[in-house]
């Protein structure tokens, strides 16, 4: 049996690491965290609220994922809980914290929005719902 080697990339060894692993085992365990379907985040438009200006918002949503002038979507805020100390992973937990309304498109990654309901703040997540 011939001994497994690191996969190189330009010369130099590639060793995956711990840390790389589980990282990829938590965003692939937190797939179905919204929603029992598995197929639920192919039908859910998402980004980050990047700046705000008053109740303009530049969000991270744009033509490219399909995102129209008009749309609103809902803000939440994942919010760090109360873990055991003995916990092997991060607790949190999303809280709804109002719409905004997509009034232009400037890019094919970003939008600006006007806030509808609510107090979104940076780094909060904006998502859509497509039906």
């Amino acid at each position: 049996m011939r001994p497994t080697t690191p996969a190189r990339h330009c010369g130099v060894a590639i060793r995956p690491s711990r840390a790389a692993g589980l990282a990829l085992a938590a965003l692939l365990g937190l797939s179905g965290c919204a929603s029992d379907s598995p197929a639920y985040h192919s039908y859910v438009m998402q980004g980050q609220v990047l700046a705000r200006d008053g109740d303009t918002l530049s969000v991270c949503i744009g033509e490219r994922d399909g995102a129209k002038v008009g749309q609103v979507l809902e803000v939440v805020r994942h919010v760090p809980g109360t873990a055991s100390p003995k916990a092997s992973t991060p607790s949190f937990r999303r809280e709804d914290v109002g719409t905004v309304r997509i009034i232009s498109l400037f890019d094919e990654h970003y939008a600006n929005a006007v806030v509808v309901t609510g107090q979104p703040q940076v780094n909060d997540t904006v998502e859509f719902e497509r039906n």
